[in-house]
């Protein structure tokens, strides 16, 4: 269920953004979050990806990051500054990974203006507020799920200690 509904956002985007992804035909893109539990294979046929856990047959190209520098991507930090900085590291098909980044430079992708369409502008300014939120703690800590655990843990076992909660009264 999870990947049919990345599969529908992928092919959303990439229509919207008016891409033309034909120069990936038949190729497979092995994509690792190296902190979340996401591991898939996008595979390229007839201008548009597939989403699949596991293609079968070894990738043209395996793209591994971490969730931060995923967030990165939506908020318009650069690919290639990301790639220079290690935060994305891509093994494989050089010709295949370049034209991979190239289309990702071309997508206009504003998330919080493609989520309003569905929940609202509120709802949609608060993830957007959210995400910065992430990012912003966890370029501290080692990974965003070890600040999303830290602060939940902070907030459900010593809840004055939270900033959520400061100056009220328990």
């Amino acid at each position: 269920m999870r990947l049919l509904f990345l599969q529908q956002v992928v092919n959303y985007i990439i229509t919207s953004s008016g891409l033309d992804i034909g120069t990936l035909n038949n190729k497979i893109i092995r994509f690792s979050l190296e902190d979340l539990p996401l591991d898939v294979d996008f595979v390229c046929k007839n201008n548009r990806v597939f989403v699949l856990s596991d293609a079968g047959t070894p990738a043209d190209v395996d793209i591994k990051l971490k969730s931060t520098a995923f967030l990165s991507i939506f908020n318009g930090e650069d690919i290639t500054e990301l790639l220079r900085k290690d935060k994305i590291v891509i093994k494989g098909d050089v010709k295949t990974a370049q034209l991979l980044v190239d289309l990702l430079n071309k997508a206009d992708i504003d998330l919080e203006e493609e989520l309003s369409k569905y929940t609202g502008d509120i709802v949609a300014n608060g993830v957007g507020k959210m995400t910065n939120k992430l990012k912003a703690i966890s370029s501290d800590q080692s990974s965003a799920m070890a600040a999303i655990k830290g602060s939940l843990l902070k907030l459900f076992v010593a809840p004055s200690k939270s900033k959520r909660y400061k100056n009220q009264h328990i």
